[in-house]
Parts: C-alpha cells; sequence; structure tokens
C-alpha cells in the first residue's frame, strides 16, 4: 500500500522527484507562484500567459527544473473550472497524479496544496491510494507490485497534526477495498461458494469476528428453501456465511448488511445470452462488498455491532437445476412462483433477510447486489439505486454518497409495484414483467424485510467498469468496490445508536 504523509513545510526546501501543482482553468497566476524558486515561478508564469497550459480538467504538463530548484520536476495539472472543483474532482486529480508518477518510474513524489480542510485530505488520499490498485494475480510476468512503493508527500500551509488520523483511516478503509475489488475479480474457477467461505473463516480469525458457514444440509433442514433451488444444479453447493462483529455492548442491536454472492450466473434454465456472460462473474460483487466492509469496520475498531450475511450459490443449469415453474417455500414461509431461473438473487437474498431479521432483530438492514439489468437502463452506469422502507435512512445514505463520491438515487417503491408481482400459484412471483424492473426486484425483496428499516442497493451498473462507465483515475478496470467506502462512512457516523 502506498504511503502518504501531510507536512507543513515550504515548496522552497522540499527535496522531491516531482512536485505535482493544481492550475484552474485560465488561471492566468497561482497562489503558490512566491514559494517556488524564481526560475521555475518565471517559467510557470509566462506558460500560463501564453495560454500554453490551459488547465482543462486531467490536463498536465511536465516541466524540468534542471538542478535550479530542490524538485526535479514540475507537473501542473489542470483543475477545470474553479466554481466546479470539489472533493469528487480532486479524488479523480489525485489519482491521475498519482498514476503519472507511476509512468515516471518515481518511488515518491510531492503534492502541494493550499486551504485545505479534512475533507479534501481524505479525498486526496482516497484518489492516490485506490488509483494504484490493479489486478495482476494472474499475470505471469507481474510487475505491477512495483507501483505499491510509493511514498506520497501532501504539503500544506496549516498545522499538519490533525491530518494524521484521517490517513490513518483513509488506509484502512482503502485496504478494504482492494480486499473486496480482489475478491470480485476472482475468476469462477477460483472462485467458488467454498472459497468466498473460506476467506470469510480467515477474515474473521485476522479480526477476532464470530463466523458461522451454514451449508446445504443444514439450509434444507431450517427452511432456506430458496438459497438452496438456486444452488441445486451446481457441483458446487451453496454457503451462507454469517460474520458478526461486536464493537459495542451486546444489547445494542446490530445492523445488518446482506450481500448477494453468486459467484457465477449463467441465468441456469432460463440460459443468458453468450456475450458478456464471462462478466457475470462480477454478480458476486454485493457479497464481496459485505465482507470488505466487515474488515473496514473492524480495522478501524467502530463502536457499533454489524452482521454481515452472504447467501453464496453458483447458478447453473443441468438435470438437477430449479425450473420455471417450481414453488419455493421461503424461510418465513411465503411462497414463490419462479418464472425465470436468472431472477436468482431475490430468491437468495430473500431467504437471508427473512433469516438475519429471526436471528438478529437488527436496528437497520441494507442489502447489495448486482440485481438487475433494468436499474442500469433506468440509472446507467454510474448510479445505484436506493429503494426501501425508512426515507430518514436513504436520506442520509444519500447525503453520504455525495462526499463520497459514489453516486446514488432512489427509486419509489410504490404500491402498483407490489401488484406486478402478484401469482395466481402462490403468493409471489419472482420477475414482474418489464416495466419497472429493478423496482419490482425490490419489491419482491420488502417481502422479507417485514418492518424493519430497510434499504436495497443495486448495483449492477456501478460493481464493476462496463459500456457507458465514467472514467474515474480511482477505479482501475474491473471491480470497482463500489459502496464500501460509502458504508463505511455511514456507519461510522453513528455515534448515538441511530442512523
Amino acid at each position: 500500500m502506498v504511503l502518504i504523509k501531510v507536512e507543513k513545510a515550504e515548496i522552497a526546501q522540499k527535496m522531491t522527484s516531482l512536485l505535482v501543482i493544481g492550475i484552474f482553468e485560465n488561471e492566468q497566476d497561482f497562489s503558490q507562484s512566491k514559494e517556488l524558486d524564481s526560475t521555475s515561478s518565471s517559467i510557470i508564469r509566462q506558460i500560463l500567459k501564453n495560454r500554453e497550459f490551459k488547465g482543462s480538467f486531467g490536463s498536465n504538463i511536465t516541466l524540468y527544473t534542471v538542478d535550479k530548484a530542490p524538485m526535479k520536476k514540475i507537473m501542473l495539472i489542470g483543475l477545470g473550472q474553479k466554481e466546479k472543483f470539489t472533493n469528487e474532482r480532486a479524488r479523480i486529480i489525485a489519482g491521475k497524479a498519482a498514476l503519472n508518477a507511476k509512468e515516471l518510474g518515481l518511488t515518491e513524489f510531492t503534492i502541494s496544496l493550499s486551504n485545505v480542510d479534512e475533507d479534501l485530505v481524505e479525498a486526496i488520499c482516497e484518489g492516490i491510494s485506490l488509483s494504484l490498485y490493479s489486478f495482476s494475480k494472474y499475470k505471469t510476468d507481474n510487475n505491477e507490485k512495483e507501483s505499491l512503493n510509493l511514498e506520497v508527500s501532501i504539503l500544506i500551509n496549516s498545522e499538519s497534526t490533525k491530518f494524521q488520523s484521517i490517513i490513518e483511516k483513509v488506509k484502512l478503509i482503502a485496504e478494504a477495498v482492494y480486499f473486496g475489488r480482489d475478491l470480485s475479480n476472482l475468476p469462477p474457477n477460483e472462485c467458488s461458494p467454498a472459497r468466498l467461505a473460506s476467506v470469510a473463516l480467515s477474515l474473521a480469525s485476522e479480526h477476532a469476528m464470530k463466523v458461522r458457514i451454514v451449508e446445504r444440509y443444514e439450509m434444507e433442514t431450517i427452511g432456506l428453501a430458496g438459497i438452496v433451488a438456486v444452488g441445486k444444479g451446481s457441483n458446487n453447493p451453496p454457503k451462507m456465511i454469517i460474520l458478526e462483529y461486536s464493537g459495542a455492548p451486546s444489547d445494542q442491536k446490530p445492523y445488518l448488511l446482506v450481500g448477494k454472492a453468486v459467484t457465477f450466473d449463467t441465468g441456469g434454465i432460463s440460459l443468458k445470452p453468450g456475450d458478456k456472460m464471462d462478466e457475470m462473474k462480477f454478480d458476486k460483487c454485493g457479497g464481496c462488498i459485505v465482507l470488505a466492509i466487515l474488515k473496514a469496520i473492524a480495522s478501524l475498531k467502530l463502536p457499533i455491532n454489524v452482521v454481515g450475511i452472504v447467501p453464496s450459490v453458483e447458478n447453473m443449469p443441468s438435470s438437477t437445476a430449479y425450473r420455471p415453474g417450481d414453488i419455493i417455500r421461503m424461510y418465513n414461509g411465503k411462497t414463490v412462483e419462479v418464472l425465470n431461473t436468472d431472477a436468482e438473487g431475490r430468491i437468495i437474498l430473500a431467504d437471508a433477510l427473512a433469516y438475519g431479521i429471526t436471528l438478529y432483530n437488527p436496528k437497520a438492514i441494507i442489502d447489495l447486489a448486482t440485481l438487475t439489468g433494468a436499474c442500469i437502463i433506468a440509472l446507467g452506469a454510474n448510479v445505484a439505486a436506493a429503494i426501501g422502507t425508512s426515507k430518514e435512512l436513504i436520506e442520509k445514505l444519500r447525503r453520504v454518497s455525495e462526499k463520497t463520491g459514489e453516486k446514488i438515487w432512489e427509486l419509489p417503491l410504490y404500491d402498483e409495484f407490489h401488484e406486478q408481482i402478484k401469482s395466481t400459484v402462490a403468493d409471489i412471483k419472482n420477475v414482474g414483467g418489464r416495466p419497472g424492473g429493478a423496482i419490482t426486484a425490490a419489491a419482491f425483496l420488502s417481502n422479507f424485510a417485514a418492518d424493519f428499516p430497510w434499504i436495497h442497493l443495486d448495483i449492477a451498473g456501478t460493481a464493476w467498469t462496463q459500456d457507458g462507465t465514467f472514467e474515474r483515475s480511482y477505479n482501475p478496470k474491473g471491480a470497482t468496490g463500489f459502496g464500501i467506502r460509502t458504508l463505511v462512512k455511514l456507519l461510522a457516523e453513528d455515534r448515538n445508536g441511530k442512523l
């Protein structure tokens, strides 16, 4: 992991291979000009005056100081229009700077800032740390690890000690994001439900969490028929992973996080088209994110109780697979008519939700799932859908997401959507037709969330980079770890036992 430190120091005294200075669009002067040596300052002012560098967002130019200053090179990087500059843009710019330093083969560089606050420093640290991630596990010629040997100094003009705790927090959360991305990126032949269960056991051992793996035979005995049904077509048996983090007294109700982990989704008997089916290794992202959140929460030692439940299956077509037309009696007693075996995620989530509510009586529930293509049609590939029963919880989640840059938008759960999933032969059916597909999936899940404050997050468009994904320097190709930073921040802000 990259080493980041904040220093109160003058630019003119900083020995560094590369000094990064942000320039706003069409800026004719810049605040740090007086801190540079006269030669470098004069050259930069001339470049800006001649509009050889305009400061458009993400653009950059590198200047060599030829031993006239303590820094060997200066990189001007465009911040875009000043009135549009946000912490999210700072996050992206910081990531670009880190990637440029990596391309230059540097082992250290410095970013100079003025007028900083804690949120800005946090965003810059996140951008640097997350941009350097790469999934190179299966590369035989693997030189990517060298990119982690990078030291970054952030120069500020105020007291630096107050930012140290922010750097430590970002480091732990970034490690969790790396963990979640690594898991999500694993190919299906390397990540069965059993492999996920093994990872959870190791995670629990490392962070002194309680862990339980519910096997298929136990699921059949206790009535988790939905998870069993979806997993029947595969030689890899289903698992239900339960992790318990206890950071508060036992009389405080836990938050319940539930994550869909279909380690590979062929669609089952309702077979998917072959095009891009390889991306269905990412259908486990919801569960991987829940495991990563538990890792972050335990590392940060947050004073809350959290239970993570990850129902994990492989959805395969075979002579033993569940079929369209089957009727399943779920854990809470409701019956489900299966019309499409490719709508499997809601079935395993439903059982896990009902089970978690019964056992843990949580104060609030959030589930995460790459659930519907309809969500991508509605909101694109850069926004996750939030649908649920607690307006207060959804609004707080949305506000937090604005800080993290992980965009979330609420979709309505009107009574009409419940009508769409009514079945003539069972209580409900597992698909409600094409109209409002993301919402009818949530309507299905609401039958298993009882009266608890509950949010369903459909991350089908945001869990990995795909067609339509907006390029962000801190989200390399593949799994993004979307939701980890937002939900950790949401839970970290809970100091009174309420969300």
